[in-house]
């Protein structure tokens, strides 16, 4: 772990999900994540070995395949100079031997002023030194370390990654934040280009959010990346939006903090359209067995108990905003925590917030 004594606010890195690691002990914490569905993936030994392009080993299309929100909205880019195959929404690091780190970039930059999600299927079994999942500026050098073996998204101020080793990096720090993950697994990105928030999921779970120091000016670009050192680790893109900022989104993003109301909501006819246009705050879960025997309860996850906060939170209860719905979102469910074991009754805790999504 580095030293944080010099580390300064701008660059501060959140750990805001303790309940992460609840029921574990510390050396558990090093488990790996169980893979989104039960299916069967092609064991390390058969990819080795494998001549053709290794996404057409995988069978599994469990999470790829509901019309309901199935979409995506631009692709990885295709550079010549890159060790990585691309074709389609697939891509291939290293697809015969590794002498170093590929990092691929979205096609495009994310738009400012607005809130992007994306999703990739993770193909192949993950190792080596690193892969990693996050955003970068177009100041990244996606050849800088084509030679040599490191976490490349996070070593300077112009990339901010999740490793698999349940890691976030950024500007040269390391903290952890999540549960080391490997093939099979969902990982999902959202990055909130207005407040300057990165957030990572896992399996379709919110893991919290990992960064507050985003750049939010628009002259910046930013784009999706993925990083690899591992020889023929394939991951394949399964979902992109993107969302315009607006009241109904807010209203939405508070809401779904919440289990027990997501529910009653899916009961409405009329906020199909809705929760359809924002599924990715609220995204449909699919459990491998492994995963429904330690799941772990939905609403302690969504909430971050102050005493449990990392010393380098930013967002303090003095300073929230008292008219920003999601960042208060989490005070309700510690407020009715505080005086009773019961689940908040729907229209005692979310009627404020309701008129917003209609």
């Amino acid at each position: 772990m580095p030293h944080h004594n010099n580390h300064h606010d701008d660059d501060v890195i959140l750990i805001p999900h303790p309940c992460s690691y609840r029921g574990r002990s510390s050396n558990s914490s090093k488990s790996v994540c169980p893979a989104y569905c039960d299916c069967e993936f092609p064991k390390s030994t058969i990819v080795a070995g494998y001549k053709g392009h290794v996404p057409d080993l995988v069978k599994c299309r469990c999470g790829e395949d509901d019309p309901a929100y199935h979409c995506i909205n631009w692709h990885w880019h295709q550079q010549s100079e890159l060790d990585i195959h691309l074709e389609g929404p697939n891509v291939t690091f290293h697809p015969t031997y590794s002498q170093g780190t590929a990092i691929v970039r979205g096609e495009e930059p994310l738009a400012p002023n607005m809130m992007h999600f994306w999703e990739m299927r993770i193909l192949t079994a993950l190792s080596g030194t690193d892969v990693m999942f996050g955003v970068g500026t177009d100041k990244v050098d996606l050849t800088q370390f084509k030679f040599h073996f490191v976490s490349a998204l996070g070593t300077n101020a112009q990339s901010w990654g999740f490793s698999y080793e349940g890691k976030i990096h950024h500007n040269g720090y390391q903290l952890p934040y999540g549960q080391k993950f490997s093939q099979g697994c969902i990982v999902g990105v959202l990055l909130d280009r207005i407040r300057g928030q990165l957030e990572f999921f896992l399996n379709r779970r919110s893991l919290g959010v990992a960064f507050t120091n985003i750049p939010t000016d628009p002259s910046v670009k930013l784009y999706p990346m993925i990083c690899s050192t591992a020889a023929k680790s394939s991951i394949r893109l399964i979902n992109a939006t993107s969302q315009h900022e607006c009241l109904q989104l807010r209203a939405f993003r508070a809401v779904s903090k919440q289990p027990k109301a997501m529910e009653e909501l899916r009961q409405l006819p009329g906020l199909k359209t809705i929760m359809n246009d924002y599924w990715f705050l609220a995204p449909p879960v699919r459990y491998s067995q492994e995963s429904k025997n330690s799941q772990i309860d939905m609403l302690d996850e969504a909430v971050l108990s102050k005493n449990r906060r990392g010393r380098k939170q930013k967002y303090k209860d003095d300073d929230v905003d008292v008219n920003d719905l999601y960042s208060n979102a989490h005070k309700i469910a510690l407020h009715h925590r505080a005086e009773s074991d019961e689940e908040p009754a729907l229209n005692e805790y979310f009627d404020e917030y309701f008129h917003y999504l209609f």
